[in-house]
């Protein structure tokens, strides 16, 4: 695939997804294009948390710079300020140079991450969640409607049950990230029930500014792991799954960036309630 292939994003309303697995050796291969920021949260990390961190880091900013047609490392990342409460520690993750109308959403969880990209300065989310036990008793009131929850309960093994309840998780994280609010909502309110598997649903969601109302489709991504995106109803141009495989992943390592760079620090926030803080988060800290 070489750069000609991803104009779309910006001609033609279309979405990318990329996805991929941690791996130590393309992660501490390559930590030379992260910030020094991202350098400093990677290590207060623990070991493994620190290299899925990286790796995730690393993906993301050469996957943007093959759109942005520049250095990896050069990419300088920040936050827009939340369209509910004007804070800037908790709102879409941006591209702040090099000027770009490319917007970005990336989720984690456990050793996966996901990304999706679109143009035009459109909004959009994703979120990811691998199988993993889910005290679904004590979580499942706290983040699903009353429709939710019902049908929830109606699923006839817990298996199914929790197979339901990451579906609604990754649709509603998805919403989330894409309007920009993060821990300002409550998922409760955010339903997203309506839509089999594959099929496109439309979710009302609206924030003091920006847009009310998100299409939202699950995304294919493996076994044993969900995934959801959301864009707004009135740019959903084709949705292309890209998967993990992109020149710009083999890049070269390139020279550290010089010292006099400034930096996006943002502060660590909790965009899900405790008593379910073991699921994923959405954006990684920093960005």
């Amino acid at each position: 695939m070489s750069a000609d292939d991803l104009v779309d994003v910006f001609d033609r309303g279309a979405a990318h997804v990329w996805w991929g697995t941690a791996a130590a050796p393309s992660a501490l291969s390559a930590t030379a294009v992260l910030s020094a920021a991202e350098g400093e949260w990677a290590r207060a990390m623990t070991a493994e948390a620190g290299l899925r961190y990286t790796a995730a880091q690393v993906a993301v900013r050469r996957i943007l710079a093959g759109y942005l047609g520049t250095d990896p490392a050069l990419v300088l990342l920040g936050r827009l300020r939340c369209p509910q409460c004007a804070g800037d520690d908790h709102g879409a993750p941006c591209v702040v140079w090099p000027p770009t109308e490319l917007s970005y959403s990336l989720s984690r969880s456990g050793p996966h991450w996901i990304l999706g990209v679109t143009g035009g300065r459109r909004r959009i989310g994703i979120g990811i969640e691998e199988m993993s036990p889910v005290d679904l008793d004590a979580v499942a009131p706290t983040v699903l409607s009353m429709r939710e929850l019902s049908r929830l309960r109606a699923q006839p093994a817990s298996e199914g049950q929790l197979g339901l309840f990451l579906r609604y998780w990754t649709r509603k994280e998805a919403v989330i990230n894409a309007s920009g609010v993060g821990p300002m909502t409550d998922l409760r309110a955010v339903d997203v029930h309506d839509a089999p598997l594959g099929d496109p649903l439309v979710v009302r969601h609206a924030a003091a500014t920006g847009p009310d109302s998100w299409v939202v489709e699950d995304i294919a991504v493996g076994p044993g792991r969900y995934a959801a995106i959301a864009r707004e109803t009135a740019a959903t141009g084709p949705l292309r799954l890209i998967g993990n495989t992109h020149p710009a992943l083999d890049l070269p390592v390139p020279e550290p960036v010089p010292a006099g760079r400034t930096e996006m620090l943002e502060t660590r926030s909790t965009p899900w309630p405790s008593a379910i803080s073991s699921l994923s988060t959405t954006s990684p800290t920093p960005i």
